[in-house]
């Protein structure tokens, strides 16, 4: 297995996805879903779950992954992390080789992170070339950019199970997301407003106050979006039937 080559294929590759396959010596793994999008109700339905606004619900959502799980080809969003795969391997021979392929070293950012899904993706193939399950959980997946290491707090078996659910589409993500951060306890946190505590949990305290910025603005971003929304609701039931009408 960790010799092996990989090989991403279509969505119809594999009867069985869930479990990463040896064909003819190799590794079958499907990172192809279903690119289905986020709704109003799903936003409205994590609102409701975490008695938050949707707009602090669109605001995480966008900051996290510009508002997609999905690249344009319903390939999962992945950033691998090779400062976690690092740490996720330990010191042995498997981390020797993850430093000398380029796929691990200690300190975050040593090297640019490649920009294009190819180039993520393949990435991700040479460290599961080495260790899949530790590759796995060293990347951060679909809407919430969860990292995979995070599969227990969101409700998961495993890292696989955790992807594989992904794959269905963004409100199977989104759903991730909030037992994430309800479990964390952050949801005070995002209900408050309070963007450095939340960002120093959900994105690690290394970034917390970029992303704090970030948060805050998204936040007012689509709390004046919502305004806006309001402000064009018709104030008569006349003008609702007109509207219902047109």
């Amino acid at each position: 297995m960790k010799n092996s080559q990989l090989l991403f294929l279509g969505i119809s590759s594999c009867n069985h996805p869930s479990i990463p396959l040896r064909y003819l010596g190799v590794i079958v793994m499907n990172f192809v879903g279903t690119g289905i999008r986020l709704t109003s109700a799903d936003y409205q339905d994590a609102a409701n779950f975490l008695k938050t606004g949707v707009a602090e619900i669109r605001a995480v959502v966008e900051v996290e992954a510009a508002g997609r799980g999905f690249f344009p080809d319903n390939r999962l969003k992945i950033l691998f992390e090779p400062h976690v795969f690092y740490r996720q391997l330990g010191p042995g021979m498997e981390r020797d080789a993850a430093v000398q392929a380029g796929v691990a070293y200690k300190k975050w950012k040593t090297k640019p992170y490649p920009k294009s899904a190819d180039e993520r993706y393949q990435q991700l193939a040479t460290a599961m070339n080495i260790n899949i399950t530790m590759a796995l959980r060293s990347a951060s997946w679909g809407l919430p950019q969860m990292m995979g290491f995070n599969y227990a707090v969101c409700g998961y078996a495993g890292v696989i199970s955790m992807v594989e659910d992904f794959k269905k589409g963004e409100r199977q993500q989104l759903v991730a997301m909030l037992k994430f951060i309800q479990s964390r306890g952050i949801d005070d946190d995002l209900r408050a407003h309070r963007w450095l505590d939340f960002a120093k949990i959900y994105n690690g305290p290394g970034q917390a106050v970029f992303y704090a910025n970030k948060l805050k603005a998204a936040y007012e971003k689509f709390s004046q979006h919502a305004l806006v929304a309001v402000m064009a609701v018709p104030e008569t039931a006349e003008d609702e039937d007109e509207v219902a009408l047109a």
